[in-house]
Formats: C-alpha cells, sequence, structure tokens
C-alpha cells in the first residue's frame, strides 16, 4: 500500500482550535485537506449541512462534490490564490492552497456551504423536481448564511490571513519522509550491489512512479542521483584510506560495474577527477596523528 505524502504532516494543536473559531465565527465549514485529498481536520466537527446532504441523497452524488473540489485544488495550486467557485447545489464555496516557505504543497483550506444568493437556485425550481424534496430543499437552503460577493472576498481575505499564520508558526509542517528515509536505509543496505529502481521500488512497497512522484514531493534528488551520490561518497572514503588501491577497484567496490563511468560520474558531480581527490586528501601516516 502507498503511503500519501500529505500522511506525514505534522499538525499541532493550534490549528484545530484555529479552525474551529473560524467556522463558528463565520458559521462556515472549513477542513484541512491534505495534498492527496486526504482529510486532515475538521472545523467543528458538524460534516455536511443538511441541505448538502439532501442533495447528495437525492439529486447529486458525492462523486460530484469530490471532483469538483479536486479541479479547484489544482486551480488554486496553479495560481496560489484562494478561488471562490459554486458546487452543484448553487452553493459557493472556496479553497487556499497551503504551502511551505519551500514551496512544496502541503495541502489546502476549504470552506463553504453558504448562500451568494438570495433566491433559490435555478435547478430547484424545476418541474421535475418532486414537490416534496422542493419544500424541504428550501427550507434547509434558506438556513444557511448569506454572502454577498464583497463578503466573499472578504471572507476569502481572512482566510489567506490564517493560511499565511499557519505556515508563518510552523502549525503544518513537514515530518520525516518514510520513503525517503527507507530508500535511503535500503540503498545504504544495497550500494556495492547492481540494482535497479524496479528493485528499490518493490522493497519498500511502492512502484517506481509512486517512489519517484514521492521523491519529487518531498524536494529530494531522484533514486539514481541518491544512488551515485552513496556510491561517489564510498569511493572517497576508499580513495583516500587506501592510496595503493587502483581505481577500477575503488569503483568495483563502491558499486560502479564500469570505472570509466565512475570517472566520468565522479568528475561531472564533484568537478575534478577521483585522481585529484585523492591527491588533495592523502592518508596522513600513523606518526601524524594527533597523540
Amino acid at each position: 500500500m502507498e503511503h500519501p505524502f500529505s500522511l506525514n504532516l505534522i499538525l499541532k494543536e493550534q490549528v484545530q482550535k484555529l479552525l474551529d473559531d473560524f467556522a463558528t465565527v463565520m458559521r462556515v465549514h472549513i477542513v484541512l485537506f491534505g495534498s492527496d485529498g486526504s482529510v486532515l481536520k475538521r472545523g467543528r466537527e458538524e460534516g455536511c449541512s443538511g441541505y448538502c446532504s439532501l442533495m447528495q441523497t437525492t439529486l447529486f452524488s458525492t462523486k460530484h462534490c469530490s471532483e469538483l473540489d479536486r479541479r479547484m485544488e489544482s486551480t488554486c495550486a496553479r495560481t496560489g490564490r484562494c478561488e471562490s467557485y459554486l458546487c452543484h447545489a448553487g452553493l459557493c464555496e472556496a479553497v487556499m492552497p497551503i504551502r511551505a516557505p519551500g514551496g512544496h504543497l502541503l495541502g489546502y483550506l476549504i470552506f463553504g456551504q453558504f448562500r451568494t444568493m438570495e433566491t433559490l437556485p435555478d435547478f430547484l425550481r424545476e418541474k421535475k423536481i418532486g414537490r416534496r424534496i422542493r419544500n424541504e430543499a428550501t427550507k434547509k437552503y434558506f438556513e444557511l448564511p448569506y454572502y454577498s460577493e464583497e463578503a466573499v472576498r472578504n471572507i476569502s481575505g481572512l482566510l489567506e490571513l490564517l493560511v499565511d499564520y499557519i505556515v508563518r508558526c510552523e502549525l503544518v509542517t513537514l515530518g520525516e519522509d518514510p520513503v525517503y528515509t527507507r530508500l535511503c536505509d535500503w540503498i545504504e543496505k544495497n550500494f556495492r550491489s547492481k540494482v535497479t529502481a524496479s528493485q528499490a521500488a518493490k522493497a519498500i512497497g511502492r512502484s517506481v512512479s509512486g517512489m519517484t512522484h514521492a521523491l519529487r514531493a518531498g524536494g529530494h534528488k531522484s533514486f539514481v542521483a541518491l544512488l551515485t551520490e552513496r556510491r561517489l561518497t564510498c569511493a572517497e572514503m576508499l580513495l583516500a584510506e587506501n592510496p595503493d588501491m587502483t581505481l577500477s577497484e575503488v569503483a568495483s567496490l563502491s558499486g560502479f560495474q564500469d570505472p570509466f563511468y565512475f570517472s566520468r560520474a565522479y568528475r561531472k558531480s564533484r568537478g575534478y577527477t577521483p585522481g585529484e581527490y585523492r591527491a588533495r586528501h592523502p592518508k596522513r601516516s600513523p606518526e601524524s596523528e594527533p597523540m
């Protein structure tokens, strides 16, 4: 089973109080989602409004809601701004991206289930909607809070300030990345052998694409780059500690199958040759060791 990157977020206790206070004062629902779409926190654990529940069980499905939310999450992640929109049931919602100082997308805040119209949505006035559903929907619809377009802009501004505060105070932060940690442990045990990305991904319970995506999302180097760096570090130790060892032997013991590739990779990474590194780091004689 692949573990979503957002499950590794650390949420401090103050986040729940902020969401609860915002939801109570603004009379809206507010939810913190991870970057993978999982619900992390809710303000005032009340679930959907009566109107939304009725719409989802009679006229629309929760699939419609989820698809629209994911689409608007992608939009706000691209624009970097709070984006407001009307749902299928005619209610207004808004979504705001949460990014770490380094730019990594941590998740989203979505608030909504309020009216921006003082009249019923057009679809509820259609003849094909039964009288019972229309009457019940009308009652529940007008129980929801109403905000003008200007008020929505002001609420969006408050949400942006809230997100900025959460980020600056590091109330939502990245913890240790399990994919990166497991992969580094596996590389440490296997870097001297001839290994592939498929073997590594299988060992840590990921597909190759899943592993690649998780590394990229965490701001880490690719599998090949991590493996090469560990091999180069090993080679440097061997070069410094074994002045009589040939470059072919160093390459082989470090996990490189081809000594010429080792030399090219080393120079590309370090800016000088393995031989130059050895000259700069001669092994000290026992007499030169500190007492």
